[in-house]
């Protein structure tokens, strides 16, 4: 058991037992007069609670796991683990992998079709498995074997053959949730608002509407249909609105480049992110940081008089 946690420059937690060439490691933690501090890593987790009770609570909710549960938690989820205030200790068994283990290669099919759909929904956190479905059943009987194995030589292949399995157990148990409780099944508006917080976060990197469909759970087509339907314009052209709202502040507030400002902001190419401002708002970056530095002053050209504001295009609206 190794309950001491090593990070990085991010804050990310560095998990023992990891390695390049396997990516998978076991932990049995004894959590009885332990609190787990805040952290969050890329590797997923498939764990049990062997003995007691313990409490999972992430930025967004708290989960009680009882003994003889399994469940699992997502990629860079933030989260804090303890002992639940009714139990009198709290053991878990945890089996820590990185993805790649199971999706092989960069956009293999296993990691387009198979793990994105759960890995980028920033609404699944974490996903509890109880004894009493079938699902929970299959689940906890791979997570036993998977203990037993943890031990034994030349296990590699069972091992990554079984997290394949509990895999497939998983998403089945997603799908169940969402049948049975409207579990990640996002109204209209909700969904959108989840497709307007990704495009907020991500918006600085290269990001494409599979990208964005993918965090919401749906299909490019239903994403561009979901979000014209509220905000009359596509996800893509949303975010390059968004980019030039932000650019638009950098050049008012700050001395940085132009050039820095372009790929600070998504623009894969100060050419490219001038071409687009000019597009949009008549004027060039350069232009643009001219007239708001002589409106500061009292001076502004009369063809700037009326520059674009955050109303008129970088911000959806809706009747």
């Amino acid at each position: 058991m190794n309950l001491s946690f090593i990070q990085d420059e991010n804050a990310v937690e560095l998990i023992d037992g990891i390695t390049y060439e396997f990516p998978y490691t076991m932990h049995e933690r004894d959590l009885s007069n332990y609190t787990v501090p805040w952290h969050w890593h890329e590797e997923l987790e498939f764990n049990y609670v062997f003995r007691g009770a313990l409490i999972v609570e992430t930025v967004n909710r708290v989960y009680t796991i009882h003994q003889g549960e399994a469940y699992f938690i997502n990629t860079n989820v933030m989260n804090t683990k303890r002992k639940a205030r009714e139990s009198s200790v709290a053991v878990e068994h945890a089996h820590l992998f990185h993805p790649i283990l199971l999706t092989g290669h960069y956009r293999s099919i296993f990691e387009t079709k198979y793990f994105n759909p759960i890995l980028k929904n920033q609404s699944i956190e974490v996903i509890i498995l109880k004894e009493d479905t079938e699902s929970g059943k299959a689940f906890l009987k791979i997570l036993h074997t998977l203990t037993g194995l943890y031990q034994a030589e030349n296990k590699e292949f069972q091992i990554r053959n079984l997290l394949s399995e509990a895999w497939s157990v998983l998403a089945q148990e997603i799908t169940a949730q969402r049948q049975k409780r409207m579990f990640q099944t996002p109204s209209h508006h909700e969904r959108t608002k989840d497709i307007l917080s990704y495009i907020h976060q991500h918006y600085q990197e290269k990001t494409t509407i599979a990208d964005i469909a993918a965090s919401v759970g749906v299909s490019a087509k239903e994403c561009i249909r979901s979000f014209k339907n509220t905000f009359h314009q596509t996800p893509m052209d949303y975010l390059i609105h968004y980019r030039i709202e932000q650019a638009k502040r950098l050049l008012a507030e700050t001395d940085e480049p132009v050039t820095n400002i372009a790929f600070m902001t998504g623009f894969h190419s100060s050419a490219y992110f001038g071409k687009i401002f000019k597009k949009n708002l008549n004027v060039t970056p350069k232009e643009f940081r001219q007239a708001r530095k002589k409106d500061i002053s009292g001076g502004r050209p009369a063809h700037l008089s009326r520059l674009p504001s955050k109303s008129d295009t970088a911000y959806p609206h809706h009747d």
